[in-house]
């Protein structure tokens, strides 16, 4: 049936459905989360604008940050293994972890943090789509703190024949929706909050100029794997970490990759 030119596992498409609307974007942390949609009041949602730099610059993440009672969500989409993945989400979690800590302020104010990724590769040997990780001392089991949660949704381990009493199971579908054939294996859901996504997805397929930006967007994506496989190479991937640590700006970062790039190509003449 063709495929999707607006593919909600593109970072920009995601943020775009599940920021625009709060009761779609409830939805999926109550199925993420396994709690009630009752429970997820009071949401606030930072970050959600999208600036035009954004769209086309190669190391903008574009995820979703979300307050709830106090507890603070990310939510990020990933398509491509770039290496060290489970050490890019704990410094993703930490980062959000220590945001929310003004100076001065006691320790005790630190708020649960929840990570949740979606990611499109195999990040684990074992066949569950679905990881989530604490910090637990390991012989005893006993948790050190509640404050911390790590979620991985495998998108290539969700079974072909999903179970459609599991909501995470008819998100996951949706998410990773490759062509128009996997969106019409949802169209008779039941459950209203995957119905408007699956209409909003439909929708931004036939936005000519939200198509270009996702086109705009994929290319950067992929000008960013070829920086960061470069980096592999050449060994440099943990100078991009520390340059980000540092604060340098994604600018900033791109120019000294361009130089690091240009010099080599100088070495190899």
């Amino acid at each position: 049936m063709g495929r999707l030119a607006v593919r909600p596992k593109i970072d920009l498409a995601f943020k775009k459905i599940f920021s625009e609307d709060t009761q779609i974007l409830k939805a999926l942390i109550s199925a993420s989360l396994n709690i009630s949609m009752d429970d997820i009041q009071d949401i606030r949602l930072g970050n959600t604008e999208i600036l035009p730099q954004d769209i086309s610059n190669k190391f903008c993440r574009l995820d979703l940050k979300v307050n709830i009672k106090g507890k603070i969500i990310g939510i990020e989409i990933q398509l491509s293994h770039q290496g060290n993945f489970q050490n890019r989400a704990l410094f993703y979690w930490s980062r959000l972890f220590s945001e929310s800590l003004i100076s001065g302020d006691d320790f005790t104010l630190l708020p649960e943090t929840i990570v949740i990724s979606f990611i499109n590769f195999n990040l684990f040997s074992h066949s569950s789509y679905h990881s989530h990780f604490a910090l637990k001392e390991i012989t005893r089991n006993e948790i050190l703190t509640d404050r911390l949660a790590i979620h991985f949704f495998e998108l290539d381990k969700l079974p072909k024949e999903i179970d459609k009493s599991k909501k995470i199971e008819l998100w996951l579908k949706l998410i990773g929706a490759e062509t128009y054939e996997d969106l019409s294996e949802l169209e008779n859901s039941e459950n209203i909050e995957i119905y408007k996504a699956l209409e909003h997805v439909k929708r931004l397929n036939t936005d000519e100029i939200f198509k270009s930006r996702i086109e705009m967007r994929e290319n950067a994506l992929l000008e960013e794997r070829l920086a960061l496989n470069f980096a592999k190479r050449e060994g440099i991937e943990e100078m991009i970490e520390a340059m980000r640590l540092s604060g340098l700006d994604n600018d900033s970062i791109e120019k000294i990759i361009k130089l690091q790039e240009s010099q080599s190509k100088n070495n190899l003449i």
